[in-house]
């Protein structure tokens, strides 16, 4: 049996308990962990001889970076959460932010969400942007914690959840000819071979009351045409009082998505709350439970749900305790031929870990998880995206961070991980 690799990166975002089913919290919050569904949905082994790979940094000094993919001419693109987008050249390395960005506005560096190529790419060179743009009239940039509670309480627009498409010029110089294509919340962008562009929406917080309403776009898996209208073959096209751009729902913070290079089935990874982070296939028109369902429970260790009901749809694999899962793919490459078929997830926690996961994917439709390999572990960052290369090589994008007890910072990198 070939080891198996995942990497999945993401951050979970603390909420109190949920009102209703809760209990009294417990000393140990991990305690009585939730029985799976079914045999092999958590705690797959790992392999019985660990990958082998090196390391290389091929860029570094990056702030809070949020994307990484892989351009056709084997150059990557890398954007930062302040909406900087840059190239990374094997001959030049990394270059300056890229002009013709349309205005972000950032808190604490958080504002761009993701960049994402047209399934098209090498003959329209358009790209995606998922990003919070300020009200018109105003500045973007970086913006004060201060100003957004001050723009809250005065009950002012604070930013515009916008999805715009661009042109990368021919030479890798610019961005052109932004468009955008819809004023909609995002987390995670992909571009489907048909044209269409799926992206998630997160349901944490406060927003998990409105994750299982159809009315809501919070926590759902949302899927528009490339120009911002509807596909007609959406779950919902056509109904009145549900908002159409759903294909699915009942999700927490979905963090990865990618589309199966073999089956061209939508899957996604999914923060849980503490505990439950979740890798799923995504069915249209189909509920994922959140928040009435879960393997998870709330940050006090009460109960929130139960994580089995024959209504929702279960997970592939779901992760307790919760490594913080980000990004998703699929290596198809010839680089390493023992991984191909194998998802790779990255990870963010600072108690449960921050590395790259590797899961070996089989059973009779390739969705079972048989073994779970942790990579780049001494290297202890957190993992926030990994891209294919075209030289079948598999880049790696760590978040910066602050070591405050020890007063030192780790600038954001982009590692390749090729055979040693």
């Amino acid at each position: 049996m070939k080891a198996f690799k995942l990497i999945i990166v993401l951050h979970a975002f603390g909420i109190a308990g949920f009102a209703g089913n809760t209990g009294a919290a417990e000393a140990d919050p991990y305690a009585n962990p939730p029985t799976p569904a079914f045999e092999g949905q958590t705690g797959a082994p790992a392999p019985a001889i660990a990958s082998s790979y090196q390391v290389e940094v091929v860029a570094t000094g990056l702030v809070k970076p949020r994307s990484l993919v892989a351009l056709p001419d084997g150059n990557l693109l890398v954007a930062d959460g302040r909406g900087d987008v840059r190239i990374i050249s094997p001959e030049s390395g990394l270059s300056d932010p890229l002009p013709g960005m349309p205005a972000v506005r950032s808190v604490d560096d958080r504002g761009f969400m993701d960049i994402t190529l047209a399934s098209d790419f090498s003959e329209s060179r358009l790209v995606y942007l998922g990003y919070a743009a300020p009200p018109e009239g105003e500045r973007g940039g970086p913006v004060s914690a201060a100003e957004r509670t001050r723009a809250a309480r005065q009950g002012e627009v604070f930013q515009i959840d916008q999805i715009a498409r661009a042109r990368l010029a021919a030479d890798n110089s610019r961005l052109e000819n932004v468009d955008v294509i819809a004023e909609l919340p995002s987390r995670r962008l992909f571009s489907a071979p048909d044209g269409s562009l799926y992206f998630s929406t997160m349901g944490n917080g406060a927003l998990r009351v409105e994750v299982q309403k159809l009315t809501s776009l919070m926590g759902k898996i949302l899927r528009i045409n490339s120009d911002g209208s509807i596909p007609e073959d959406n779950p919902f096209y056509g109904r009145s009082m549900v908002r159409q751009e759903i294909f699915s729902w009942g999700h927490r913070d979905p963090d990865g998505i990618m589309l199966h290079p073999e089956t061209g089935g939508l899957w996604t990874i999914e923060h849980g709350p503490m505990g439950g982070d979740e890798l799923n296939r995504i069915k249209p028109g189909t509920n994922y439970g959140w928040p009435m369902v879960t393997y998870g429970k709330n940050y006090d260790g009460t109960e929130i749900g139960p994580s089995a009901r024959t209504s929702v749809e279960q997970p592939l694999y779901y992760w307790f305790p919760s490594p913080a899962p980000s990004g998703l793919m699929m290596y198809t490459g010839e680089m390493f031929p023992q991984w191909r078929g194998d998802v790779f997830v990255g990870t963010m926690s600072p108690t449960e870990g921050k590395y790259l996961v590797r899961l070996e994917m089989g059973g009779e439709d390739g969705t079972q998880v048989l073994e779970e390999e942790h990579l780049l572990v001494d290297h202890d960052r957190r993992v926030r995206a990994m891209v294919q290369g075209v030289d079948g090589a598999l880049y790696v994008l760590t978040d910066s961070e602050n070591d405050d007890d020890l007063n030192r910072h780790f600038p954001g990198e982009v590692l390749k991980l090729t055979p040693p």
